[in-house]
């Protein structure tokens, strides 16, 4: 009997804590925590095994009562449970560090009250059973265990799927709290034209609600290397918060030897509008639902800043331009000649970013020497007009994708399903892309690479003819002669952008 009493302490002790844990979201500190207070819950389990004073008194040893040992052993274990804060309370009045844990005792028996009262009920369950059923042979011991094992197997996947649907449901919650209050999960990101680099100052996001929030393109270089005018950098840490309706930012541009800040508004309506609604497009496998979750802070010389919104697919929309103005900072620049990365005062970072050549390709700096900084390139390349595309493909061409870029650094893409694509206020495309695949599954694409002078100077002929006209850019695809054309149309006048060959990758591709 003191055998099999000692071994079911030890089994159901651990057991317990085991079942215990799994119905938590356990991390290794609760794991650890779990094996510290091992050997007190042993210590108690034992107690209840060995001394039945109590149950003899009420005569209920010999044949004992399921309903009689279940509350009592609840009782008994909650008690123990309980009192471990306050053991742990006053054991450590003498050493000041590991007092301060305990030091509030009502608020540490609260906070683990959860695990006190779930604790107490598994120990309380095993032991009850066992006590009644388990002890009476060694047959019905093993048999009790095994039982526990399949029942703590059971509580473990009930558990899991239990918290993966309280997590699912809070996630719902929460996303539909962020939307309703503006809120996204998102990164700034800095871009510069190539050639132009700069660097943050200090930025800060001024948040309609919430408190302002001071960023660094902290996640990439503090410089953009291989930089793209429209294209993310440097990113902010992405993180859920809400859409800025201001911002206050300072840089340095280094081929002006200038600092720039613009403290001032920006198109919060147009971003949220943006964000709160997510798009399809099409990719190879199936279509996938993107949504909105970069704002890119692009940095042009002479104080220009341009802000677009970034989609996880291929879309890219202009918030808006701003001007920003030329201010001094009052910090001396060190004539050190040791060079400290990043530091925007320290002289021989400053040249060492003019020279880099993954900074400022070497063409770029041979052609700005002894040129002044471009002052209306940043005004024109923002150039927008009133039109729309419309794709005419051959019969043959059941399905395609078309990707379009603009100078101004926005970015769309549509397929064949998007007939009707709304008339509105568009840049001058730097590349239009059209793939499909043919019926032997081939791919075969067109791929507009306008010349930059050529077709603002053909934009430029076409709508200034009228300041309010509206036109279609029209791309047709033809199989037969193997080419592609594009071409602006507006009523009775057309001009042809340019005519370029099919090309056929083959299945490879």
């Amino acid at each position: 009997m003191v055998l099999k009493a000692t071994i079911s302490a030890f089994v159901i002790t651990l057991l317990g804590l085991l079942a215990m844990l799994l119905t938590q979201d356990a991390d290794m500190n609760l794991v650890y925590a779990a094996f510290c207070i091992s050997p007190y819950f042993l210590l108690i389990t034992i107690i209840y095994f060995h001394f039945n004073n109590l149950r003899k008194k009420f005569n209920v040893f010999d044949k004992p009562s399921i309903v009689f040992e279940g509350i009592y052993s609840f009782i008994f274990y909650f008690i123990f449970s309980t009192l471990l804060p306050v053991l742990l309370f006053f054991s450590t009045l003498g050493d000041e560090h590991e007092h301060r844990i305990y030091a509030d005792l009502g608020g540490v028996i609260s906070e683990m009250f959860p695990l006190i009262l779930i604790l107490s009920v598994f120990l309380s369950l095993f032991s009850s059973i066992t006590f009644v059923w388990g002890l009476r042979s060694w047959k019905a011991l093993i048999l009790t265990f095994l039982a526990y094992i399949f029942f703590s197997v059971i509580v473990s996947i009930f558990s899991t799927v239990g918290r993966e649907i309280k997590e699912a449901e809070r996630e719902r919650r929460d996303q539909a709290d962020n939307l309703k209050e503006g809120r996204f999960e998102w990164a700034g990101a800095m871009s510069n034209p190539a050639g132009y680099p700069v660097q943050l100052y200090k930025g800060t996001f001024i948040f309609p609600k919430d408190e302002n929030y001071e960023f660094t393109f902290s996640e990439g270089n503090t410089v953009n290397y291989h930089a793209k005018w429209g294209e993310a950098g440097a990113e902010t840490y992405k993180r859920m918060m809400s859409l800025p309706k201001a911002i206050n930012i300072t840089w340095y541009s280094f081929s002006e030897n200038a600092f720039y800040q613009f403290h001032d508004a920006i198109d919060y309506n147009k971003l949220l509008n943006l964000f709160k609604h997510s798009y399809i497009e099409r990719r190879a496998a199936s279509d996938v639902e993107e949504h909105y979750d970069k704002i890119i802070f692009g940095f042009a010389p002479g104080g220009r800043l341009v802000i677009w919104a970034a989609g996880t697919g291929y879309r890219q929309i202009e918030i808006g331009r701003y001007q920003a103005k030329k201010i001094s900072v009052d910090q001396k620049v060190s004539d050190s000649k040791e060079m400290v990365y990043g530091d925007l005062f320290n002289q021989e970072w400053r040249n060492k970013v003019l020279t880099d050549t993954l900074i400022v390709p070497l063409a770029i700096q041979m052609a700005k020497k002894g040129q002044p900084v471009p002052d209306d390139y940043w005004n024109k390349i923002g150039m927008a007009y009133t039109w729309c595309p419309r794709v005419v493909s051959a019969p043959e061409i059941k399905a395609y994708d078309v990707i379009f870029q603009y100078f101004n650094g926005e970015r769309f893409a549509f397929d064949e399903r998007i007939q009707n694509i709304t008339v509105e206020k568009r840049g001058i495309p730097q590349n239009i892309y059209i793939k499909w695949y043919d019926q032997n599954q081939n791919r075969c694409a067109v791929n507009f690479e306008f010349n930059e002078a050529d077709i603002f100077k053909k934009f430029n002929a076409f709508f200034d003819r009228d300041k309010n006209i509206e036109a279609k850019m029209e791309i047709t695809v033809d199989i037969q002669n193997g080419k592609g054309t594009a071409q602006l149309k507006s009523g009775e006048h057309q001009l042809l952008l340019m005519e370029t060959n099919i090309i056929e990758y083959g299945k490879k591709f």
